[in-house]
């Protein structure tokens, strides 16, 4: 004899017969999931949105004012420009970049803090850095709304407090670096300065047919048509390098009392909250209901297979009989 196939008929009577008590087994599974969701401790979860805007430190070359600056012609001024937005972009992606450093160290040492209340951060907090805008996410659960958000406030005054430190501990160290750079270049001009050029020098007097070729060469016509033009650019050139050695001198006095002024640095790091620590109005854990419907079409479809199986077993023993 061929043997028969197993066809949707075949499979409809059995789930007749066993379809209602697995329905009802499946609606039994899924109060009791549902009850006992209902005695465990609730979740809540608060969540906090802070912006992150770090400045670069303050540099020799950097702290000029604007009454310092000496008057230059239209393409020096050109490239000036292009010069500062070309520091600017440097700077910005050098502030992400460290950003960036700076929250993954706060990623890596909040798992070891502890709330407060004696809750483990690793356990009941996450901290998630966004490199596009900058911005931190907090979140904190607790037993309670209430106790939710203070753990989140609570998180992110560590977190501010944990960064301000790490950029005060770089800033105070690159300024320093600075500070020793500008006194080094500062402590070459005045050796240059104190080198008398040769007496020699001032007595003599040029040819004045050399200033159209002076001239030629890029020397400024009123050195070029001076009646000693070696002396008159070296007299120029001290009196630049004095300047230069003047705006030194109060750049290093600057940064000197940057440092010793109170709470300077932490001007440099600027902590916005976009988004305040929330009041969870609804429990983030347990959901009975999602719970429970879950539990039931898990037992539901499961009793379903069975029936299934159970169907294709019988047939084919009854086919090897």
């Amino acid at each position: 004899m061929e043997p028969k196939e197993l066809t949707l008929l075949d499979l409809l009577a059995p789930l007749r017969q066993s379809g209602p008590r697995i329905a009802l087994l499946a609606v039994a599974a899924g109060l009791l999931v549902y009850g006992a969701s209902l005695l465990l401790p609730p979740r809540y979860e608060s969540q906090a949105l802070v912006r992150l805007d770090l400045q670069p430190p303050p540099r020799v070359g950097a702290l000029v004012d604007q009454d310092q600056t000496q008057n230059q012609n239209q393409t020096q001024n050109q490239n000036q420009t292009q010069n500062q937005n070309q520091t600017q972009n440097q700077n910005q992606t050098q502030n992400q970049n460290y950003l960036s450093s700076l929250a993954l160290a706060l990623r890596t040492a909040a798992p070891a803090w502890r709330f407060p209340d004696g809750g483990e951060v690793a356990r009941l907090a996450r901290v998630e850095w966004r490199d596009g805008d900058q911005t931190l996410r907090v979140q904190a659960t607790g037993p309670t709304p209430r106790v939710a958000r203070e753990r989140a406030s609570w998180l992110v005054q560590e977190s501010q407090r944990f960064l301000r430190e790490r950029v005060l501990e770089t800033y105070r160290s690159l300024i320093q670096a600075e500070l020793a750079r500008g006194k080094e270049a500062l402590e070459t001009l005045r050796k240059s300065l104190e080198a008398e050029p040769p007496k020699t020098l001032f007595s003599s007097t040029s040819d004045p047919a050399l200033a159209p070729y002076l001239e030629a060469q890029g020397v400024s016509p009123p050195v070029a048509r001076s009646p000693n033009p070696a002396a008159t650019y070296l007299a120029l050139k001290r009196a630049e390098l004095w300047a230069e050695m003047a705006r030194l001198q109060a750049e290093v006095e600057k940064l000197e009392a940057f440092l010793r002024e109170d709470g300077a640095l932490e001007r440099f790091l600027a902590v916005s909250e976009l988004v305040p620590p929330t009041l969870p109005e609804s429990p983030l854990s347990p959901r009975p209901l999602a719970y429970g419907a879950l539990a039931a079409l898990a037992v539901f479809l499961l009793g379903l297979l069975l029936i299934f199986f159970s169907a294709l077993l019988r047939e084919e023993g009854g086919q090897g009989t």
